[in-house]
């Protein structure tokens, strides 16, 4: 598998993404159509035409209706990231709550599950204290997290972590199986005594 600059696998080699179709918007930011949208995505023309209605409905592009044919122009650059709209123009939180647990624990340096919960938990976005103790326990089974302090619950003490594998900004993910999907890497992670 190839890996294109962006640190993705090749865009014919993988169900091209909204970040491919974002991509595309972002070097023709002005009168871009869906069928350039196509030739620079690979991505197909409703899943295209469905993400243009959620960021035409967010703000982010302007539709103009000519006889000839359809243009947009891009009005809002949200960033590198693709913006994570639904059709309707409202944000997806989905996944929201372990981006969250993510960056912060890149942030805080030293945490307990506590702390993460605390820090991930927004005006939008609930992340409870047994979400957070779920996902610090399976990334230090597998070998994201180092311990720095056991817990010692007759004390009240909780374990306290740190980050020791930060492999980019994209949050690991807790596949149904029980192991851990890298979007950064592309790399799946067994926790650790499973084979």
């Amino acid at each position: 598998m190839s890996i294109s600059p962006t640190g993705r696998p090749q865009v014919h080699e993988r169900k091209p993404s909204r970040q491919d179709i974002w991509e595309a918007i972002q070097a023709n930011p002005k009168r871009f159509t869906i069928p350039l949208l196509r030739a620079r995505s690979l991505a197909n023309r409703k899943t295209i035409s469905d993400y243009l209605a959620g960021l035409i409905a967010a703000g982010y592009v302007v539709k103009h209706d000519q006889p000839d044919q359809t243009t947009y122009d891009l009005v809002k650059d949200g960033g590198h990231h693709a913006p994570r709209v639904r059709k309707d123009g409202a944000p997806v939180t989905q996944g929201a709550g372990t981006e969250n647990m993510w960056r912060s624990m890149y942030m805080l340096g030293e945490f307990t599950h506590e702390d993460i919960a605390s820090h991930a938990t927004t005006q939008s976005v609930q992340v409870t204290k047994e979400t957070a103790k779920s996902y610090v326990s399976m990334l230090l089974k597998c070998g994201y997290l180092k311990v720095l302090r056991k817990a010692e619950p007759v004390k009240g003490r909780l374990a306290k972590y740190r980050l020791v594998r930060n492999t980019g900004p994209l949050p690991p993910k807790v596949q149904r199986v029980k192991r851990i999907y890298d979007p950064n890497t592309h790399e799946v992670f067994e926790p650790e005594g499973v084979a």
